[in-house]
């Protein structure tokens, strides 16, 4: 993901990042007790509902979804349920596919070779924080990184839904290892996909993903080299996964024009944060 547009878009959209580990603890519901380097560890310990379970969800879970962990499909399915965006669940699953490998403990640090992921999120909190609403935790976020099911920034992750709620979004007050939560991540990743459809030309399913990516590649990049790098290698994914894009369970288009506004999806994919973090 290039993080260089991620530090100027600031908090418009409210999440970014990206990640791999190679086994997958995506079951664990409790946040993770791993510390990034340089921070506290003292920080409050949230524990959220365990994963939704088929009795949860009205959807399929059975049909086009390939390898997708099973104990997952009900996330994804109660994301698309919850924000009313028919067809979303799949490629939630073909996104955390990419992101995380489905690990929703996954962390992005600075692997030899990398891109020092607290770099990114450095920046990004000190280029948006006297523009947006303040974060509690926005020291710890800034050294955080990105990490969870989605890959989320940190900093965006924690002002998740501050374009439409404010000083009302959510996560304000939580501390950035939430984003190990996986109904946290899939909050903020639902809040996410709604802005991209609502603020970009979405052409097809892969463009989803290449908003993910950079969504400036959707407007003065759409056509270049990145554009259709990213774009074949989401198609790759969903093959890899065996998720079938022309299924009927995928509509041509995705549309988020029934959203239902940030609290209502919070409520329904985390349900409430401690007294102390709300």
């Amino acid at each position: 993901m290039n993080r260089g547009f991620w530090i100027t878009l600031g908090a418009t959209l409210g999440v970014g990042g990206v990640a791999f580990l190679s086994s997958r603890r995506a079951s664990a519901a409790s946040s993770s007790t791993s510390t990034p380097t340089n921070q506290p560890s003292n920080l409050p310990t949230i524990e959220l509902a365990p994963l939704p379970t088929a009795a949860d969800v009205h959807g399929d879970l059975v049909s086009n979804w390939g390898d997708t962990p099973t104990d997952l499909r009900p996330l994804f399915m109660l994301m698309e349920e919850t924000s009313k965006i028919a067809g979303s669940a799949r490629l939630f699953a073909g996104i955390a596919f990419r992101e995380s490998q489905f690990v929703s403990s996954a962390h992005n640090g600075n692997a030899e070779g990398e891109q020092d992921e607290r770099d990114s999120s450095r920046a990004a909190y000190k280029n948006n924080k006297d523009r947006n609403q303040p974060l509690k935790y926005g020291e710890q976020s800034a050294e955080f990184g990105s990490g969870g099911l989605f890959g989320a920034l940190a900093p965006y992750f924690l002002w998740t839904g501050v374009p439409e709620v404010g000083n009302k979004a959510p996560l304000l007050n939580a501390p950035p290892e939430l984003v190990f939560q996986p109904r946290a991540a899939a909050f903020g990743a639902t809040v996410y996909l709604q802005r991209l459809l609502k603020n970009y030309r979405i052409d097809d399913h892969a463009d989803i993903k290449v908003g993910w990516a950079n969504p400036s590649l959707l407007g003065t990049g759409r056509g270049s080299d990145k554009y259709h790098e990213v774009r074949t290698r989401f198609l790759d994914d969903m093959k890899t996964l065996g998720i079938d894009l022309a299924h009927a369970t995928l509509p041509p288009e995705l549309s988020a024009s029934a959203w239902p506004g940030v609290p209502a999806v919070f409520a329904a994919l985390v349900g409430t944060l401690p007294k102390d973090l709300a």
